[in-house]
């Protein structure tokens, strides 16, 4: 029997607290010299339960492209969390390429979040503060430019 739209909400939103839940152990991990590899690893195994379908496809497409067919914004939050969280892995390992196009994609996705919503919400405007100052604004597409101009800075 298929799951109900109010069913599958739900599930999305457990998910999603699982994978937050498994990016606030990684980050412990990371403060206490551990390596975040495997919680990391099970973090995008839980996103891409969550995209379903799109789980090999979306990652390849640039963000306004993979915005539109995930749709779900808390789906893209919860991916763009843990592109953030991979930001970091990056950036305390020392590779900065790779941390700079990590909060790049997050911010794009955190950006993609916001922008189906119907109103403001608390945590993709944190993640998006937190990952703004990381992100050179002029590369991003208009789209996102735009959007970032419209979301006040705390």
């Amino acid at each position: 029997m298929p799951l109900t739209s109010s069913e599958k909400k739900d599930y999305i939103l457990r998910m999603i607290e699982e994978i937050r839940h498994m990016l606030a152990g990684m980050m412990g991990r990371m403060r206490e010299g551990g390596s975040p590899d495997e919680i990391l690893a099970r973090a995008r195994e839980g996103v891409g339960k969550l995209l379903g379908p799109l789980a090999s496809v979306a990652p390849r497409m640039d963000s306004v492209t993979a915005g539109q067919m995930v749709g779900e914004p808390d789906v893209l939050g919860a991916w763009a969390e843990v592109t953030a969280a991979e930001a970091d892995v990056h950036r305390a390992r020392g590779d900065d390429p790779g941390a700079n196009a990590a909060a790049r994609r997050a911010l794009e996705l955190a950006v993609e979040a916001h922008l189906r919503t119907p109103a403001d919400r608390a945590d993709f405007l944190a993640l998006v503060a937190r990952l703004r100052p990381q992100v050179d604004a002029a590369a991003l597409v208009t789209r996102h430019r735009d959007a970032l101009g419209a979301i006040p800075v705390d």
